[in-house]
């Protein structure tokens, strides 16, 4: 009697190990799906306190010709990256166009309203008053810096 005691002791105890094991299991799976991006966003610090500060120093970089420093003021994707960015400034820079860029930028760049807390945007006016070209930027909140969204 004494013996089936101990034997049903032992598998009451390892039944409860076995479900502590897997909610734990569980939990890990259910962790943030988004902690990657979070960590990846925290460590994207390049860029201004302020979006007009970003543009500076995003025109700087144009005007070093350095189309890799030029990319990294882009904002991260959804999947951490920045590909489309760098081989979209790596053609410009191939084309000769970013003293022309940096140009515009510097004379024709005006502010615009933001849309929500954490928007900002300039417009590209062509000679005649007409928008040519839209510079959007927003506030990446895990780092504290002014991006690039989109140009």
């Amino acid at each position: 009697m004494e013996k089936k005691k101990v034997i049903v002791g032992l598998v009451v105890i390892a039944v409860i190990a076995l479900g502590v094991y897997w909610y734990r299991m569980q939990a890990n799976n259910d962790a943030d799906p988004f902690a990657e991006y979070k960590m990846a966003m925290m460590r994207d610090d390049v860029g201004g306190a302020t979006p007009a500060e970003t543009l500076v120093m995003f025109i700087a970089a144009l005007r070093a010709n350095d189309a890799e420093a030029a990319a990294e003021f882009f904002m991260l994707d959804d999947n951490s990256s920045r590909a489309k960015w760098q081989t979209r400034m790596a053609d410009l820079k191939a084309q000769g166009l970013f003293p022309q860029m940096a140009d515009d930028i510097e004379k024709n760049a005006k502010p615009t309203s933001p849309a929500y807390e954490g928007d900002a945007g300039y417009e590209l006016l062509n000679d005649d008053g007409t928008v040519g070209a839209i510079l959007d930027m927003e506030l990446n909140t895990f780092s504290g810096v002014w991006k690039l969204q989109s140009l």
